[in-house]
Order: structure tokens, then sequence, then C-alpha cells
């Protein structure tokens, strides 16, 4: 028996969320101040799922548990968005370097 298109998870999540945190703004919703506090936890649970379910993806996973984890930090005081915003040529950094890793693999998988 054929197994049918596998669902990622972390997409659904991302929708999910991405309209929860639509209908807050809209003020159909109330998250709440400890949601507000903690929502950049969510996206580095996406990332992690994202990283798990296509370990051959890495930048943008990455990316996400990357920035989620500033953002929380910055939301719980540990970290000043000032920060956070210095940091931003690591963005550039890690661009280059998945470039440069997708085109080393895509070489050594040519014959």
């Amino acid at each position: 028996m054929a197994a049918g298109p596998r669902i990622p998870f972390s997409g659904i999540l991302l929708v999910v969320f991405g309209g929860l945190f639509l209908a807050d703004q809209l003020g159909a919703l109330s998250f709440g101040s400890v949601f507000a506090k903690y929502w950049p936890a969510l996206l580095i649970l996406a990332g992690v799922l994202n990283l798990i379910e296509r370990p051959g993806s890495l930048f943008a996973p990455i990316i996400m548990v990357t920035v989620g984890a500033a953002l929380l930090l910055s939301n719980l005081g540990y970290l000043q968005f000032e920060s956070v915003w210095r940091l931003w040529p690591l963005v550039l950094i890690a661009m280059g370097l998945n470039i440069l890793y997708s085109n080393a693999r895509g070489r050594s998988g040519k014959t």
C-alpha cells in the first residue's frame, strides 16, 4: 500500500499561528501577556521541526531558530534589541555558507 504525501507539521504550525497572530492584531482575539512574551519559542519549534522533517535543508530552519532565539532572549530581557540588529551580517554569512554548501553538494553528486 502506497503512503500518501507527508504534510510538514512545521508548515501547518506556521499557518495556524500566523492566523492566530493576525486575529490578535485585528482585535478579534487576545493572547495575553504570557503568549506575547514567549511567542518566539514557536519560531524556534518550527525551525527545529523543519530540520527534523527535511535534514538536507539547513538554511531556513537555522535562520528560524536563530531569529526566534534572539527575539525570545530580547523579550526575556537577556538581550537588548539593538544588539540583535548589530548581528545582521550573520545572515549574509549564513547565506554565503548555504550557497557554498549547496554548490559543493551539487558537484559531489554529479558524475
